[in-house]
């Protein structure tokens, strides 16, 4: 008797359960793994190729960013171990005649904005050789890069549009990648 009764709700229990669980978000886990080139692809589109530094008086100079590359990553460095990616680039200042091949180091961060994770990538040390003053850190005049890490789009399925979110819960360097963890929020669109 109770097998038959199963039976003959079984139809009104699998209708309730996808009810369910299209009204309330599901979560999902997804690794996304970054190497040198895949990340090159990424910072070539969000690096400035130009920073305009004011000094006094109306005055200025200009840094201009060339051939920005990363050539590797180092796990293991940092104030707090969060790991370095190696970089080559050409750094340009014409007010002052200076081209210069460098290599400087991006940290890896983690910040919480609005009570959400943002990965950011932040030049840790850029010294410029300057003949009178000697040597400068430029690092706080380059911007800070976010990753693109907190994105929704909506996907077309049979029962209807699904809002899918991704929410960064992670951000680790290894020794030949970046990677990034995500919690998929899918939940049905508006």
């Amino acid at each position: 008797m109770p097998e038959r009764i199963l039976r003959a709700g079984r139809p009104t229990f699998l209708a309730a359960l996808l009810v369910l669980a299209t009204a309330t978000p599901v979560l999902a886990r997804v690794d996304v793994t970054l190497d040198a080139a895949s990340l090159n692809e990424i910072l070539s589109a969000m690096a400035p190729k130009v920073v305009r530094v004011p000094l006094s008086e109306g005055r200025g100079v200009t840094l201009e960013i060339r051939d920005f590359k990363v050539d590797g990553f180092d796990p293991t460095e940092g104030d707090k171990q969060e790991g370095f990616v190696l970089t080559s680039l050409r750094l340009k200042v014409p007010e002052l005649s200076l081209d210069l091949a460098l290599s400087p180091r991006l940290s890896l961060q983690v910040d919480g904005k609005n009570g959400k994770k943002v990965a950011v990538l932040r030049f840790e040390k850029v010294s410029l050789p300057l003949p009178i003053t000697g040597s400068v850190d430029v690092a706080p005049l380059l911007p800070v890069m976010s990753l693109p890490t907190d994105t929704s789009w909506t996907v077309t399925a049979q029962s209807g549009n699904v809002r899918v979110r991704t929410l960064l819960t992670e951000a680790r360097m290894g020794a030949k990648n970046l990677r990034l963890s995500f919690d998929l929020e899918a939940s049905p669109a508006p």
